[in-house]
C-alpha cells in the first residue's frame, strides 16, 4: 500500500474524524484517527501478521492470554478491535464493553471486522456512570483505555474512581490502564496521580511501557497494572522490564 486512502471523514463531538487505509508502523494498516493532533485511536493490520497493530492493545491480549479472566470489563470499547480480539483469542471469556459513541459500533462493523457475539456484550454510555452502577465483585480483569492525550480527566485519577475499580474487582482481579504520559516533568503529573490512587486503594500496582521506549523524559504509552490482592508478577511482560517503582512515581501526589 503505497498512498494513504481515506475511507470514511465523520463527525463526533463537533470534532472531525477520518478512517484511512495506509502504512502505519511500517505496516499496512485501517486507522481510526481523531481530530486532536490527528491520534489514532483504533486500527486493525491488513497483513499477516497476527500483532495487534498499537503495542499498547498487544500488552492487554498477552495480558488477558496469560491471565486467563473468565469476566473482563473493557472501558473505552473504541472500533472493538481488542474486544474482538480477547473473545477470538479466550473462547470461556465474556466481555462487557462500555462506548460512548453509539455511531463507532456501525463503523466497527464496517471497517473493522466487529461482529455481535453472545461473550461480548456491548453498552453504550459513559464509563464513569457505569462504574456507579456496580454494586458486587464482578470481574477478573478491568481494562481502561479511555485516555488519547496527556489529560487523563481529573474525575478518572483520583481515589473515588480507584475505589470504584477496585469494588468491581474479585479477589486477586486486575486493573490495567493505558494513558499516554512522560515518566518525569509536568507531563507525567496526572499519570503520578493515578498510579498514586491505584496504589492506595485498589493495591500493589506495577508501570510497564506498551512499546520498547524506556525514556523518563517522552510521553509514551504506559501499561499501569493494579492488583486487588497480594503483589505479583507478570510472566506475560518478560520481554519489557517495570520502568519504575509505584512509590517514587507517585510521591507527593496522592489526593
Amino acid at each position: 500500500m503505497d498512498i494513504r486512502r481515506v475511507l470514511f471523514r465523520g463527525v463526533y463531538d463537533s470534532e472531525d474524524f477520518t478512517i484511512e487505509e495506509l502504512l502505519y508502523d511500517g505496516r499496512n494498516a485501517r486507522v481510526y484517527f481523531g481530530s486532536e493532533n490527528r491520534a489514532a485511536q483504533s486500527g486493525i493490520p491488513l497483513d499477516d501478521n497476527p500483532r495487534m497493530l498499537f503495542d499498547y492493545n498487544q500488552r492487554f491480549l498477552d495480558l488477558s492470554l496469560y491471565l486467563k479472566p473468565k469476566n473482563v470489563l473493557i472501558l473505552g470499547g473504541g472500533m472493538m478491535t481488542l474486544p474482538m480480539a480477547i473473545i477470538n483469542a479466550l473462547p470461556e471469556v465474556n466481555v462487557t464493553a462500555i462506548e460512548k459513541n453509539e455511531s463507532l459500533i456501525s463503523l466497527a462493523t464496517q471497517y473493522f471486522n466487529y461482529q455481535s457475539s453472545e461473550r461480548l456484550k456491548v453498552i453504550i454510555g459513559d464509563a464513569y456512570d457505569f462504574m456507579q452502577k456496580i454494586a458486587v465483585p464482578t470481574y477478573d480483569l478491568i481494562i481502561v483505555d479511555l485516555y488519547n492525550n496527556l489529560t487523563i480527566p481529573e474525575v478518572f485519577r483520583g481515589l473515588l474512581f480507584a475505589e470504584k475499580l477496585q469494588r468491581s474487582l474479585l479477589k486477586n482481579g486486575v486493573v490495567a490502564t493505558n494513558c499516554i504520559a512522560s515518566l518525569s516533568g509536568d507531563s507525567s503529573k496526572p499519570m503520578r496521580q493515578l498510579v498514586a490512587a491505584y496504589n492506595k486503594q485498589i493495591g500493589p500496582t506495577t508501570i510497564y511501557p506498551a512499546g520498547d521506549n524506556d525514556s523518563f523524559l517522552f510521553p509514551q504509552n504506559l501499561i499501569i497494572l493494579a492488583v486487588n490482592g497480594s503483589a505479583r508478577e507478570y510472566k506475560c511482560f518478560d520481554a519489557v522490564e517495570e520502568i519504575a517503582k509505584p512509590e517514587i512515581i507517585s510521591k507527593d501526589y496522592l489526593r
